[in-house]
């Protein structure tokens, strides 16, 4: 059942630590969320050595076969003490939860130095793999003694997770923090089992009983990585709400602007290349980057008032007044109207810039009297879709022309 049930929880594990871990610089500026990865980052690698060939691995290379169980139960009560610290963080006011986050991780250090100090207390002889382990050694003092204080601990610290989600998940106004201690409290009153039946292994051993049955056994592994599968759901619920969700609408919305953007850049640096920082394929086809998107985007925003800065030696007054005469005329207003007027000087100014014309009477861009209203990178990102929006390489004249053309063949 722990060969079957691990690699599963293994997966779950290593996947949550990826999503928490990018973009790292978040770690830093988030205790909660730090600590938040390494449960996750913890809990792939309890599983990790839990399984039977890294088990051996282990073994082999530090000379000692059952080490595979002091790194389990070590990095169990480590991953247990960082599940306290974030719901310190979490649900406490900052000046307890740090006094609280202190005596959690002296209290884990504690327990981990005295799980080292017993382990080498222990006799071991040869190899066993780690679903039989407490089987062989459950009549050894020292082992039950090591075992005792490793669930003692284990179930301790679930029970505390376990009352602390049922009492903050009804008091909480965020509904997705609320969902998520609701299923880590459910996940830690499962372990229960696993915790429960390692003990009556101790007390049968103790007092000379039968020890557990097969059954009995495959029921632990299932209640500890079942509880433990519930946590890493839970705890992951308000983390998806909050950080994931937030950052893969950011996303969609750069990659979504950047393609509107495409039409207006291509055709700013067609006639002025130099504008691009770096020009690569993707660029050049219109394809988003999938990485870096959002600076990608604010890139590709100052290389467009690159370019429009360049051209504003062949904006031409005649431009600008039938343009906006027949935007008024269409019932555009404001920012809009800025824009739209905008986008045709811009597409008249590169065929001038093209034929290496200089205006009759100059003039500046119409959009020059709203900059005021562009304050940060995302305002100057919707300011340039106004006129993206308008933009065309074709001008109205042509348009006309063309649509007269075709009416009257």
């Amino acid at each position: 059942m722990q060969q079957l049930l691990h690699p599963i929880c293994l997966t779950l594990a290593v996947v949550g630590f990826l999503i928490l871990v990018s973009p790292p610089r978040q770690l830093g500026q988030d205790r909660a969320l730090a600590a938040l990865a390494g449960v996750y980052g913890l809990s792939a690698l309890s599983f990790l050595v839990s399984l039977d060939p890294v088990w051996r691995l282990l073994g082999e290379a530090t000379g000692n076969p059952a080490v595979g169980i002091l790194a389990s139960f070590g990095i169990v009560t480590a991953l247990m003490t960082l599940q306290l610290v974030v719901l310190a963080n979490w649900v406490l006011p900052q000046e307890r939860a740090r006094r609280t986050v202190r005596l959690c991780l002296t209290a884990g250090a504690a327990v981990i130095a005295a799980l080292v100090t017993l382990f080498f207390l222990l006799p071991v002889t040869g190899t066993v793999a780690p679903q039989a382990f407490t089987a062989k050694y459950i009549h050894s003092g020292i082992y039950q003694a090591f075992l005792t204080l490793y669930i003692g601990a284990y179930a301790i610290a679930e029970g505390v997770v376990a009352v602390v989600c049922r009492r903050r998940a009804g008091g909480t106004g965020e509904p997705w923090i609320a969902r998520g201690l609701r299923v880590v409290g459910a996940g830690a009153l499962l372990t229960f089992g696993y915790s429960a039946v390692r003990l009556v292994d101790v007390s049968a051993a103790v007092f000379g009983l039968t020890h557990a049955s097969a059954q009995a056994e495959n029921l632990a592994w299932l209640c500890a990585d079942g509880g433990t599968t519930l946590q890493l759901t839970g705890f992951f619920i308000p983390t998806l709400a909050v950080h994931a969700v937030p950052r893969a609408r950011a996303w969609v919305s750069a990659y979504r602007n950047y393609q509107r953007l495409g039409p207006l850049w291509h055709g700013v640096h067609e006639a002025l290349p130099t504008i691009a920082l770096q020009t690569n394929r993707n660029a050049a086809a219109g394809r988003p980057p999938l990485w870096g998107t959002s600076w990608h985007l604010y890139r590709r925003t100052v290389e467009i008032r690159d370019g429009q800065w360049a051209l504003r030696h062949h904006l031409d007054q005649s431009v600008r007044s039938t343009a906006e005469t027949r935007y008024t005329t269409a019932g555009l207003q404001g920012a809009e109207l800025a824009a739209a007027v905008t986008a045709d000087q811009l597409r008249e100014a590169l065929s001038a810039y093209h034929r290496d014309e200089s205006p009759h009477a100059p003039t500046a861009y119409a959009d020059a009297g709203t900059r005021d209203d562009v304050r940060t990178p995302d305002d100057d990102v919707r300011a340039l879709l106004r006129i993206a929006a308008h933009f065309t390489t074709v001008s109205p004249h042509e348009d006309a022309a063309h649509e007269d053309a075709a009416s009257r063949t």
